[in-house]
């Protein structure tokens, strides 16, 4: 490894890396918007890959940190704040911080990564914000590691791990966020400066992670075009086992509307804890929800008399309904969440002129 990264090598192959994840985007996009979306896509990957592998890859002095801003995997939902740390799932460490307000919060400790393959991905542990013990303060701490240990524990297993927050905010200017900080209990020397061998594996991870994302979600993306298009499955999808939320039944599929079409969906919601609907490009990144609605939940949704909900996905307000915006696509990738519902609903999807 040494050689490698001295020589620029370990560089050459992650360049290499983005060089063929490019030659992705010309396969699979289905138009120039999609072509310069996926660029882009890339280098958001790219950003986030080295912001997680090099500055916090680092397994003895963790940190857990925001995706950083407009990095967008696999469906990422516009009401979440997602957050992550590298940790090995042989030591123990603690996370401490302050419950703050947000509707949903979740603590899982996965195995593999995205570039590992499907195989290698798994769930050693899952601690629901529900289930967090906290003081009268709403402080709390939770212990991480392969044995229990403490009120909250978060189990580990020996593979390389990594930790993931999960917080879906129903009103997000009305709801504090959870702080946390998280420490390796098992004691360490100081850092001692870089070294080869950590950066080249490092760079192989971000390489690998920009390569799998890449691959794993613009190819579901093709399969739901394929068996659900202009509709929406609970079918699992390459991630949704490994790497999804047991508290969620997530609905997955695409919209492939020409001029003058929408789609609309109706349902009526169970009774549960959260839902949410959001309209993704063909790279399975949530669209622009900054400045477009192309998401609605639970607390934003405009509801009919009867309590239903009526979705509309188009290129331009309709004027009745929750209004979608495609935001000039016309191919790309829906999903619906219900979260711990009482029972899973079918949503009513159909074509229709407007």
């Amino acid at each position: 490894m040494y050689d490698r990264v001295v020589s620029g090598r370990a560089w050459a192959e992650f360049c290499d890396a983005l060089k063929a994840a490019g030659d992705l985007v010309q396969e699979r996009a289905t138009c120039d918007l999609d072509r310069i979306e996926g660029y882009r896509y890339l280098s958001r990957l790219a950003r986030g890959g080295l912001y997680s592998s090099i500055e916090t890859g680092d397994v003895r002095f963790p940190l857990l940190t925001a995706m950083p801003d407009q990095v967008k995997i696999g469906s990422d939902n516009p009401d979440s704040l997602y957050m992550s740390g590298n940790i090995d799932g042989r030591l123990n460490y603690r996370i401490s911080g302050h419950r703050g307000t947000v509707h949903y919060l979740s603590f899982t400790a996965f195995t593999g990564n995205y570039g590992a393959g499907r195989d290698r991905l798994g769930q050693a542990g899952f601690l629901h914000g529900s289930d967090l013990i906290v003081d009268d303060d709403g402080r709390f701490e939770i212990f991480v590691g392969p044995e229990r240990r403490g009120d909250n524990w978060l189990q580990t297993s020996p593979e390389p791990s990594l930790i993931a927050v999960r917080q879906f905010f129903l009103d997000r200017d009305n709801e504090t966020p959870v702080s946390v900080r998280i420490e390796c209990l098992d004691s360490y020397d100081l850092p001692p400066p870089l070294s080869a061998e950590s950066f080249g594996r490092a760079l192989e991870s971000a390489g690998a992670f920009v390569a799998g994302c890449s691959a794993v979600f613009s190819g579901w993306v093709d399969d739901l075009g394929a068996n659900a298009r202009n509709a929406l499955t609970t079918e699992a999808g390459p991630m949704q086992g490994a790497w999804g939320d047991p508290n969620q039944i997530f609905r997955h599929g695409t919209y492939d509307l020409a001029d003058g079409e929408a789609l609309l969906i109706e349902f009526t919601p169970p009774e549960c804890f959260y839902w949410n609907f959001q309209v993704d490009n063909r790279w399975m990144e949530s669209l622009d929800y900054r400045r477009l609605p192309i998401t609605v939940n639970k607390h934003t949704a405009r509801y009919e008399p009867d309590g239903s909900v009526r979705i509309v996905v188009a290129a331009s307000d309709p004027g009745f309904g929750n209004w979608m915006s495609t935001d000039g696509h016309r191919f790309g990738a829906i999903g619906l969440r219900w979260n711990q519902a009482v029972t899973d609903v079918e949503p009513e999807v159909r074509v229709i002129s407007v």
